[in-house]
């Protein structure tokens, strides 16, 4: 039996509640309901996982999550855990519907293999980087308190705040206005999180334009299966758009890029887990598109691994 075997894996909720309500185009939440993985090899290595469902985004609950990882657990226990991308198409053949469960086990995976072998997780997939850069989310508040949040975030030194719009335009204008205010100095990224029409995305961005605001980038402006909405909104603005939502799998993106659809795709690992997302990256180099890595509800655990991704 091989050292890197897996012996046994665990799965159980995690829920941890939020110091405030975080409210998107669609929908809110005051805690984040996600699952935990633990999966321990033959030699006592042991790696962790989480899966991080954010049901608005992904139609995925705790439970749909916890369900699929239990599923996923059988199909690899008493498997060779260095045989981790047989093992990935293995869970996604049966349970390809349920993205965070797939990738909370491919973390745990990937966390119990690598510490086996003695490398961190950023070393394994190359070493190509020991820094991030990352930004900070403020949601749909009031202006006064975007503006709040805007101080503090400058303040913890941190140069890049995504501001959550796709809601009542006049509304959504104000906060970034406000945002602006509070943090001069900053990089605005706006993530609609699928709530404008592409009408409304534009003038959203005209808007802004005559305030003198031009935001580094825009996220999903429309609802995820408007391919087409999404490829007129980038054709009509120099603001360089980028698909989150949109973008769950290698063929999907190469699909959007062709029809000119996107400048930038947002990898998510709750979207799409480690092996497609390899593959996800792969595309966007070969086609010249920028990436970025993004986060749903997730713990310090799930947002160290899409560090080291």
């Amino acid at each position: 039996m091989s050292r890197t075997t897996i012996q046994s894996i665990t799965v159980e909720p995690l829920t941890i509640p939020l110091l405030e309500p975080f409210s998107i185009a669609t929908g809110s939440t005051s805690d984040a309901r996600n699952v935990l993985i633990t999966i321990t090899l033959e030699d006592g290595s042991r790696g962790y996982g989480e899966c991080a469902p954010f049901t608005p985004s992904t139609g995925e609950t705790q439970g749909t999550a916890l369900s699929a990882a239990q599923g996923c657990a059988e199909l690899i226990k008493g498997r060779d855990a260095a045989h981790w991308r047989s093992l990935s198409r293995l869970t996604r053949g049966v349970y390809f519907s349920q993205g965070t469960a797939i990738a909370g086990i491919e973390m745990a995976l990937l966390d119990a293999l690598t510490r086996s072998y003695g490398i961190p997780l950023y070393v394994f997939f190359g070493g190509a980087s020991t820094s991030v850069e990352t930004d900070m989310s403020i949601p749909m508040v009031t202006p006064e308190r975007g503006y709040d949040l805007a101080k503090e975030t400058v303040a913890r030194g941190i140069r890049s705040i995504k501001i959550k719009v796709g809601g009542d335009l006049r509304d959504d204008v104000a906060r970034v206005e406000a945002v602006r205010e509070g943090a001069p100095n900053v990089g605005l990224i706006l993530d609609a999180n699928q709530g404008y029409t592409a009408n409304e995305a534009l003038i959203c961005l005209e808007a802004l334009d005559n305030r003198d605001i031009r935001p580094m980038l825009m996220e999903q402006p429309v609802h995820k299966d408007d391919h087409e909405g999404l490829r007129y909104v980038t054709q009509h603005t120099t603001v360089p758009i980028a698909a989150d939502e949109s973008a769950y799998s290698a063929a999907n993106v190469a699909h959007l890029i062709e029809m000119g659809a996107v400048n930038v795709v947002n990898i998510k690992l709750m979207k799409s887990g480690f092996v497609e997302a390899l593959d996800i990256a792969a595309v966007c180099r070969a086609r010249h598109t920028e990436l970025m890595i993004g986060a749903m509800m997730e713990s310090r655990l799930a947002i160290a691994a899409a560090a080291h991704f």
